[in-house]
C-alpha cells in the first residue's frame, strides 16, 4: 500500500486527485492503455490515439529527458479502480484547524492506494514509455539520464466508474489536445538554434535587420509573428515562419549542424549561436538592400497592393512562398559558384530584381509557385524547383548538365512532356524553352 498527500477536486461528475510521484515510481507502477482494456473501443480514432509512436519516443522525448537539465512534463492522467483508493481529509487526521486555514484545507488530505488494481495512463503514454526507456537504459542516453528516475512528476488520478465514461474521457483528452503552432514554437523555443537566431533578427539588441522601425505612420513591425500567412490588408513584409525557413536553409548550407531541436534537444553553445547570428544579420541586411525590399520598407503602405497584384513583377517577392524560394535559390547559386562571401551574395542579390516575380498565369512561375487562379503552391517540390530556377536565372556559368535536368523538371511541373518526341505531342504538351538568364555566362 502507498499513501501520498493529494488535493482532491471535482469537475462535472468526475472526482480527481492531484499528487506527485517520482518518475521511477510512475514508470514501474503505471502502464499505457492498450486494446485489451475492457473499456477500450475498436474505433479507428481511439486505436490511433492508443497506438504508440516508437520513433517519436526514441528520437524526440528520450533525448530531451536524457540531455536537458530544464526538462519538464505536464500532468499525467492515471486511471485507477475505485476500490483501490481511500481518501482521508487532513482535518480528519489533525483535528480542527484555525479558521484562517479551515477553508483552504478542505480539499487537502492523503490518498491510500492499495495494490489490488492496475494503474493505466489515459494521457501521457508516450512520455511514460520515454521515462521507462531512460530509467532502464540510462547509461548510454545522455548526461542527465541517470537523474531522471528521481524527477518528480505531476499525476492526476481518476476513478474507474464505467467503460463508457472512461472511453469518453480518454477520447476527449487526446482529441482536444492541440499542439502549438509553428509560429508559437519559433517564438518560444529556447533549444532550437534556428528559432533562436530567427528571433534575434527581430531584436535591436542584436542589430537585427528585421526589428521594428519608425515609418510615416508610426512604429512599423516588419515581421508577422502571430501567424504563418499574410492577409490582404497587412503591411508586414514577411512572416516569422518564412524567416525561420530562410535561416535554416542558409545556416545548414554554411555547415551549422544539429541546430534544429529535432536533431538536438539542447540549444547550441552561446558562442556558436552568436556566430550564426552574425552570419544571418549580414545575410538579411544584404537581402533587404534589394530594391523591391528597400522600397517596401520605405513605404510599407504600398506592400498589400504589390503583394496581391497579378501583374506586378515584384509580387512574389512580397509573399512568403516566393521569399523562401528566392532565398533558397540564392543559397544554391552561392553553392554553384562556390563563393559564400558577402560580395558574392551582394552580386547575386542585385540580379534577383531582374527576374519577373509576377503571379501572372503567363509567367514562368505558373504551376511552379502559383496556380493559374493565383493561389500559391507551398509544397516542398515547388520550393525546390523554384530555387533551382532562381539559381539558374541569376548564376553565371550555370552548368549545362544542371540546365538539362531543370528544363525537364520545369516542363513536367507545368504539364508539358519533355520525354516524348515533339511530333507525337499535342501543342499544349510541347515543352517550352527555359526563360533567358538575367546574366551572361561570364563570371
Amino acid at each position: 500500500m502507498a499513501t501520498r498527500p493529494v488535493i482532491v477536486g471535482k469537475m462535472g461528475s468526475t472526482t480527481f486527485y492531484e499528487t506527485t510521484m517520482t518518475a521511477r515510481e510512475l514508470a514501474s507502477s503505471v502502464r499505457a492503455a492498450k486494446e485489451t482494456d475492457d473499456w477500450a473501443s475498436a474505433s479507428i480514432d481511439e486505436r490511433i490515439q492508443r497506438d504508440v509512436n516508437v520513433a517519436r519516443i526514441k528520437n524526440t522525448i528520450v533525448p530531451y529527458l536524457a540531455n536537458h537539465p530544464d526538462r519538464f512534463f505536464g500532468s499525467f492522467i492515471i486511471l485507477a479502480r475505485a476500490d483501490t483508493l481511500e481518501f482521508e481529509p487532513l482535518t480528519d487526521i489533525v483535528g480542527k484547524l484555525p479558521a484562517a486555514y479551515a477553508n483552504a484545507v478542505n480539499n487537502v488530505g492523503f490518498l491510500t492506494m492499495s495494490g489490488k488494481g492496475e494503474l493505466v495512463a489515459l494521457d501521457g503514454q508516450h512520455r511514460l514509455l520515454a521515462l521507462r526507456e531512460v530509467i532502464t537504459n540510462s547509461a548510454d542516453l545522455g548526461p542527465m539520464a541517470s537523474k531522471v528516475g528521481d524527477d518528480e512528476v505531476c499525476v492526476l488520478i481518476i476513478e474507474f466508474e464505467s467503460a463508457v465514461k472512461t472511453r469518453r474521457i480518454f477520447n476527449k483528452v487526446n482529441r482536444n489536445a492541440k499542439p502549438t503552432g509553428k509560429s508559437d514554437n519559433i517564438i518560444t523555443s529556447e533549444d532550437d538554434g534556428f528559432a533562436i537566431v530567427a528571433r534575434r533578427l527581430l531584436d535591436p539588441d542584436f542589430d537585427g535587420p528585421l526589428a521594428s522601425r519608425e515609418s510615416d505612420t508610426g512604429r512599423w513591425e516588419m515581421v508577422e509573428w502571430t501567424q504563418n500567412t499574410l492577409s490582404r490588408t497587412t503591411d508586414r513584409l514577411i512572416t516569422i515562419s518564412a524567416v525561420y525557413e530562410i535561416v535554416q536553409d542558409v545556416l545548414t548550407a554554411r555547415g551549422y549542424h544539429d541546430f534544429s531541436e529535432k536533431d538536438n534537444p539542447v540549444a547550441p553553445p552561446e558562442a556558436l549561436l552568436n556566430e550564426a547570428t552574425d552570419v544571418m544579420v549580414e545575410w538579411f541586411s544584404t537581402l533587404l538592400s534589394m530594391a523591391p525590399f528597400a522600397e517596401a520598407i520605405d513605404n510599407p503602405s504600398t506592400i498589400p497592393a504589390i503583394r496581391f497584384s497579378s501583374t506586378d513583377s515584384r509580387a512574389l517577392l512580397l509573399r512568403p512562398v516566393g521569399q523562401i524560394a528566392m532565398a533558397r535559390g540564392l543559397v544554391r547559386a552561392q553553392e554553384l559558384i562556390q563563393n559564400a562571401s558577402a560580395g558574392a551574395l551582394k552580386a547575386l542579390v542585385d540580379r534577383v530584381p531582374q527576374m519577373n516575380w509576377s503571379a501572372s498565369p503567363g509567367n514562368y512561375w505558373r504551376d511552379v509557385l502559383v496556380k493559374p487562379d493565383g493561389r500559391m503552391i507551398a509544397r516542398r517540390e515547388a520550393y525546390d524547383l523554384a530555387a533551382d530556377m532562381t539559381a539558374y536565372l541569376i548564376s553565371p556559368n550555370y552548368p549545362e548538365e544542371n540546365r538539362d535536368g531543370l528544363w525537364r523538371s520545369w516542363n513536367k511541373m507545368r504539364g508539358r512532356d519533355p520525354f516524348t518526341p515533339v511530333d507525337q505531342l499535342q501543342d499544349s504538351e510541347v515543352p517550352e524553352d527555359l526563360p533567358a538568364q538575367v546574366v551572361s555566362g561570364a563570371s
